[in-house]
Parts: structure tokens; C-alpha cells; sequence
């Protein structure tokens, strides 16, 4: 009933929308007709905004009926006496994982991390950290039978927290765990609880072991730290947690990060269980199927449990095992089924509000494994009004959606990319889940995708469809139908593997006049005449050619493009107000393409076959030809140069006089380009050089050596190289070092000066 109550409410909501968007475009384009164009057009333009307010009474009454066939909701909320939750026995865990494989090396290095025999004698906690039904129960519990523990440990507690977090309730579960379930407690505060926890511990001077699991709050964890006493016993605290943040604020180390399954370990237990471990048994037809099952739980044990169970149940053989795979979710999420995936589900999106589950359902809009920028989710939540600045807290839309993606990345929802900073780069759905969110999606109408079917694409619902979202390769034949949904607000189009042609789009602001985003990736577009009629338009992002597109500030492309040539016609040649050009091929990479940005243009990313762009010149080395046109960007800041392939020229290398091109260079990034590590000193050179990104291959060779007075600004130096054995320099090569990143396995030492520094890659 619930839902179909927010269904009705939400298609008078999005009626109502269409009616004030109809409205604003009706008087916009009233506005800007001629004098006689107007008073022609005046009894047409009143009837239509007559018809408009029509269409709100209308509104208004089935509003009014609404409410009076769901009288129950709209009813004060009244205080219920509900019962209150308490800890449980460990016997009745929270999603446990029953069958397990291996977790040998797990429990080693987390029993390293309790440092049970000559570790500190102070209170500490050690956290294991994963999603819901990766085994993290199942490793504690592991660790809390374990023989090394039980004889080192004089009391283990188990406390099965899940979402109470009464302390109360939980006090006094670890006192009839240690004194018995007979005696009673004639005290009802937390405090006077948590003394008599403390003074039973010190009297028994024993040594004690609490696991927390499943904790939900961080003020539990704290709160027991204080209350186990400071009697030198080394006590500890095992807590378990899906969340990141909450694991690292409690923690006194570094959390353990419970990693998923690879294939062959995910096949495992998929056999363990379904054959009882009798394996020999097993059907050589089922093996191809089996694993493809197996491979479609992403590693997560509970998955390969539940889906398992399913195949238990059904003759083994490759036909009906591939009608299992066929209805791989209906098996392995059944809604409000304990006993299936759901309450991975329930624990992880359930847990979000209303705003962040339409900021995450929208996030599905992208091809699954898709790279999303950070910026770009931005600019098209708040395009979309999902999210809003809040003047209250005075936090802004990117505040809030930063906030929103660390709730999804501590839910395992997403995976996030950082820059070295620490800043949030890019973000990618888990894909474990992915397809069971796409139907949540469909249900909620969140999109529509086209072209799913063998059929022409097209919009299932014109009436209630409010977001399309297409491949390149169907977009054509999508157009070629004529279209027409005056709904519809969003309209995406992202890349697919077959190559496509150019494709109008003029027919899209008649087909689609309300649109809010428009978003055509991998596509070049010959003419963009008619979009100016699309008012309401917050989000564009199209193929075009940029040198006539006079206002145009900053232009990302997802892989690297070929620019053409600006027009040498006469009158057509202006300058171009570029500040931001990523990413372009080496060979656009010259002064005849780059000329008319070279004034303004303050970051640039270069990517693709460096090697195929390398001259030889007079003298006989070998140059990128791009470096001659840096000579005119006096304004840039930023660069990167990308090698999608090693460099092996062996004499490839930089400008002597680098330093005089790039007189502003603040940042710089190299990648695979291979560059002898005696060509560091020219960019030791650059003056404003603060950050330093030397990512895989930039450098080649076993030793570096920095000369004095290099890299006097540098604040931020990050160096991967699989070669580099030997680093001589000191705090005098580098004064205003302040992060330090490494990723080079061979390197003896870092620099001891530097080694402050140090940060975890």
C-alpha cells in the first residue's frame, strides 16, 4: 500500500512539474516574439496558459483524492512502545557466512594485529572491516575459538551487537557471560554497570577479550575502552564493522580490510557446498556453468552460500543449472528473505535517505565499470536538482556530495578514486550488486534504458518517462523514429564498442522541449542549431568542434581526441578562451592546432602512442614535438603527459630549456614515457613546481641522483618505478617537501630526511 501511495504522489509531483516548466517556456516564448508577432499570438498564448491552469485543478483534485483513500498516513505520528532490542547470544549472528574456505591468512594477520604474546599491556581494539556477508563474523569467530587465544586470554566475551547499541542492554550480556546467568544485578545505570564490569575484571585480574560485532555506533567501542580497566592485562577488543569510517575512528591501528574472493576460491566453496564436500562427485558438464555462476557473486561468500542453496535444490545438471544462472538475483535477493542476500541489501542502500538513494539509483545511469569524474556527478546531480546547497550549515553542493559518496563508499556501494591530496577523483559503482540495483532502478523509474531489445529503441511510457539513456550505436535509429516525449528531462548517451557515424540532433529540442540534460558522449555532432530552444536546459555535454565555440572555457573528454585544424577563413579565425583541455592524442599536440589556446590555457593532459609522435632533429635526438609548443604557454599550470604505451627510444628527451617554456608549471604528471633518470634535473628547473606525479615507467633506471637547488617549490612528490634501487638525496633537494608517495618495490631505503614524509601509497 505504501507503495503505491509514493507511486500516485510521485506522478502528481512530476505532473506538476511538467505544468510550471510548460508554463515558464510558454511565457518565455511569448516574451520574445516581435510586437506583431505577440498581439497575433496573444488569444492563442491565454488559452494555452488557461489550459495550463486547468491542468493544476486537476492536479489539485486528484491530490485531494489521494489523501482521502490513504487516511492512516496522514495521521500525527504517535509514540509506540515498541520492545526494546537487546544484544544477542553469539549463537544468533548477524548474517553469518556458514561456509567458509581458507581464512588461514586472514586470521594470521589479524592475530599479528591483536599481538596476543608481547604486544602493548594498554587497551586496544582491533578492527576487521568489510561489506555485509563478506565473512567477517565468520573470522572473528574464527579468532575467538582459536587455541591461541583461549589460552591467552582468560575471559573471551562474545557480544552480538547488530543495530542496538544499548549500552545497557549490552553490559549486560558481558556480566552474564563473565559471573554467570543466575546471579542478578540490582542496578539499572550504564555507569553503575560499567563498574561493576571494571572492578570484577580488576579483582579477578584476569585477561580480557571482548568481540563486538556487527557494531553499528562508534560511542559503544569508545565508551568500552574506558571501562576495561588500565591494569597493564593487555586487554583487547575485536570489533567487526561494515564501516570504513567507523572502523578507522576506533581502531587504535590500521583496520583489516577484509578482501573478496578470487574465482578459484569462489568456485571452492560453491562445490563445498552443493556436493556436501564430496566433490569427487561432482559432473564435469557442471564445471563451465558452475564457475560462470560463481563468478557472478563477485567474491562475496554469502552470494555463493544463497545461490547455492538455490542449486542444492534442482537436479544436477548443466540445463537446470543454467536456469538458476538465468534467474541469478531472483535467487539470490529475495526481498525480506533473512536467509537470502536481502539484508545485504537492507544494511547497505535500505540504510540511506530518500536524497541519497535517488543520488545513488542515478549513479546506475552509467555502463557498469564506467569511470564516473567527480565533478561531472556534480554538475549533473545539481543539474538534476537531487541535491541543493543548504544555508543553514552553510555547506555547498559539492560538500554534500562528497558527503553522500563517503555514505556510499563506507556502504561498499561504491569504490572512490582520490588524487594524491586525498581529494575525491573519480567513483565507480561495485559492480557485485550492479545489475540488482539496475532492476531497482526500472522499478523506481529512475531511468529508462533504449535499445535493450533487438527491436528499434523506444520510450516504453511517454507519459511518465523522465530520463533516457541510450548506447551510441542505437542513437541513430532512435532519432531516425521522430521522437516525442515532452516529459522526458534527461537524456544521456554514453559509448559503445561499435563505431558510429555522425548523427543530428536537431530533432531533440522538439522531441524533448522540457529537457534539464543533455549528455552524447563518442558521437560528433555536425550542427547544434536549434538547441538554444531548449530554456530550461542546466547540463550539456556534446561532440562539436571546440575553435567555434568562442565562450567555450574547459573541454574533458573521457579518451584522448584528435582536434582539428581551426578555420583559416577569413573573419572565422578568434581567439579561444580554453583554460582546460583534457584529453588530446600527440599528434594534435602542435602549433597549428594549440595556437589558439596557447594564451589561455592553464591545464593540459596528453595522452596516447608518444613514441609514434618522436622526431628526429638535426642533432639527432629525439623530441616530442609538442614540446616546441609549450614555448607559447605561458599560462599553464597543469600537465600531464601520458604514454598508453612505453617509450623505448632511448633518446628521448626533454628540452634543456624546459624551464623557460613552462614559466607558471605548478603540476606535472608523467606516465610511461621512460625518461633517463638524469632528465629529473631539467624538471628540478621548473620554478612554480609544486606537485611531481612520476606514475609508472615515467623514469627508467636504478639510481637517482638529485643535484642541489632542484625542486625548490616542490611540495607534493609521487613516484612509481619498478626499477629504481637506489635514491641519494636529502631535505636540502627538496625544502618544501611536505607528502611523500612511493610504489617502488626495489628501493633499498628512502632517504632518511625524507622518510618524514612518507606516506601510504
Amino acid at each position: 500500500m505504501w507503495k503505491i501511495f509514493v507511486k500516485n504522489i510521485r506522478t502528481q509531483a512530476y505532473k506538476a512539474d511538467d505544468v510550471i516548466d510548460k508554463f515558464v517556456l510558454e511565457t518565455k516564448l511569448h516574451e520574445e516574439k516581435s510586437i506583431w508577432e505577440w498581439l497575433f499570438d496573444f488569444c492563442s498564448h491565454m488559452r494555452r496558459v488557461e489550459n495550463l491552469a486547468n491542468r493544476i485543478k486537476d492536479i489539485r483534485d486528484s491530490v485531494r483524492t489521494i489523501r482521502q483513500e490513504n487516511p492512516q498516513i496522514f495521521q500525527p505520528n504517535r509514540t509506540l512502545n515498541l520492545p526494546t532490542t537487546l544484544a544477542r547470544e553469539p549463537q544468533d549472528t548477524f548474517l553469518e557466512v556458514k561456509n567458509m574456505v581458507g581464512l588461514t591468512k586472514e586470521a594470521n594477520e589479524v592475530m599479528e594485529r591483536l599481538q596476543i604474546v608481547g604486544g602493548t599491556e594498554e587497551v586496544e581494539c582491533i578492527a576487521i572491516v568489510g561489506m555485509t556477508g563478506l565473512g567477517k563474523t565468520t573470522l572473528a569467530r574464527k579468532l575467538w575459538s582459536d587455541s591461541q587465544i583461549t589460552d591467552k586470554f582468560c575471559k573471551n566475551i562474545w557480544v552480538s551487537v547488530g543495530q542496538s547499541n544499548e549500552l545497557k542492554s549490552v553490559f549486560f550480556v558481558i556480566l552474564k557471560s563473565s559471573t554467570g546467568p543466575n546471579r542478578e544485578f540490582r542496578c539499572n545505570g550504564e555507569n553503575e554497570l560499567a563498574k561493576i564490569i571494571a572492578s570484577f575484571v580488576t579483582e579477578q585480574d584476569m585477561r580480557c577479550l571482548i568481540v563486538l560485532d556487527n557494531v553499528c555506533a562508534s560511542g559503544l567501542v569508545n565508551f568500552f575502552k574506558n571501562v576495561l580497566p588500565e591494569n597493564k592485562k593487555g586487554h583487547r577488543i575485536l570489533m567487526t564493522t561494515r564501516r570504513r569510517d567507523m572502523a578507522a575512528s576506533c581502531a587504535s591501528k590500521e583496520p583489516y580490510h577484509l578482501k573478496f574472493l578470487n574465482g578459484e576460491d569462489s568456485f571452492q566453496l560453491l562445490e563445498k557446498i552443493v556436493f556436501d564436500n564430496g566433490i569427487r562427485h561432482r559432473k564435469d558438464e557442471l564445471v563451465e556453468v558452475g564457475k560462470s555462476i560463481a563468478s557472478k557473486c563477485g567474491g562475496l561468500p554469502l552470494a555463493i552460500e544463497v545461490i547455492a542453496g538455490a542449486l542444492k535444490k534442482v537436479d544436477p545438471s548443466a540445463y537446470y543449472w543454467k536456469r538458476v544462472e538465468n534467474n541469478f538475483w531472483q535467487c539470490v535477493v529475495r526481498e525480506n528473505d533473512t536467509s537470502s542476500c536481502w539484508k545485504i541489501v537492507e544494511a547497505s542502500y535500505g540504510s540511506l535517505s530518500s536524497e541519497m538513494k535517488a543520488c545513488f539509483l542515478y549513479c546506475l545511469a552509467f555502463p557498469k565499470g564506467y569511470d564516473i569524474p567527480f565533478q561531472m556527478l556534480i554538475s549533473l546531480w545539481m543539474a538534476e536538482g537531487l541535491i541543493e546547497s543548504n544555508p543553514i550549515n552553510f555547506s555547498s553542493p559539492k560538500d554534500k556530495a562528497e558527503d553522500h559518496l563517503m555514505e556510499f563508499e563506507n556502504l561498499n556501494l561504491v569504490t572512490v578514486s582520490r588524487e594524491i591530496t586525498g581529494s575525491i577523483k573519480k567513483i565507480k559503482c561495485n559492480e557485485i550488486f550492479y545489475d540488482f540495483y539496475k532492476m531497482e532502478v526500472t522499478k523506481e523509474s529512475v531511468f529508462q534504458q533504449l535499445g535493450q531489445t533487438h527491436d528499434l529503441p523506444s520510450i516504453n511510457d511517454p507519459d511518465i518517462s523522465r530520463r533516457l539513456h541510450i548506447e551510441s550505436s542505437h542513437l541513430s535509429d532512435f532519432i531516425s523514429q521522430n521522437p516525442s516525449a515532452e516529459h522526458v528531462r534527461s537524456f544521456l548517451c554514453f559509448p559503445s564498442d561499435d563505431r558510429v557515424a555522425n548523427v543530428d540532433i536537431q530533432l531533440i529540442p522538439k522531441a524533448f522541449p522540457l529537457l534539464r540534460v543533455l549528455k552524447i558522449e563518442s558521437i560528433n555532432i555536425p550542427s547544434l542549431k536549434n538547441l538554444d530552444q531548449l530554456f530550461h536546459l542546466r547540463y550539456i555535454s556534446i561532440s562539436a568542434n571546440i575553435w567555434n565555440m568562442s565562450k567555450l572555457t574547459h573541454l574533458k573528454t573521457n579518451k584522448p581526441c584528435k582536434l582539428p585544424l581551426p578555420s583559416t577563413q577569413k573573419g572565422k579565425r578568434s581567439s579561444c578562451p580554453l583554460q582546460t583541455l583534457s584529453k588530446i592524442s600527440p599528434q594534435t599536440c602542435n602549433k597549428d592546432v594549440l595556437g589558439e589556446a596557447s594564451n589561455s590555457l592553464k591545464k593540459l593532459s596528453i595522452q596516447g602512442n608518444i613514441e609514434d609522435s618522436v622526431k628526429t632533429n638535426s642533432d639527432r635526438f629525439s623530441t616530442f614535438e609538442g614540446f616546441q609548443t609549450f614555448e607559447k604557454f605561458e599560462c599553464l599550470e597543469n600537465l600531464k603527459l601520458i604514454s598508453d604505451v612505453p617509450c623505448h627510444s632511448n633518446a628521448f628527451q626533454l628540452p634543456k630549456v624546459l624551464f623557460r617554456f613552462l614559466l607558471k608549471l605548478k603540476k606535472l604528471t608523467l606516465s610511461n614515457t621512460m625518461f633517463d633518470w638524469k632528465e629529473a634535473t631539467k624538471l628540478g628547473q621548473l620554478r612554480c613546481l609544486e606537485v611531481l606525479k612520476l606514475e609508472k615507467e615515467a623514469f627508467t633506471g636504478s639510481i637517482w641522483k638529485p643535484e642541489e637547488n632542484e625542486f625548490r617549490k616542490l611540495h607534493i612528490l609521487s613516484i612509481h618505478s619498478d626499477d629504481l634501487h637506489t635514491w641519494v638525496a636529502s631535505k636540502s633537494h627538496f625544502p618544501e617537501l611536505r607528502v611523500l608517495v612511493l610504489k617502488c618495490p626495489q628501493l633499498e631505503s628512502v632517504p632518511a630526511e625524507l622518510s618524514q614524509f612518507l606516506q601510504q601509497s
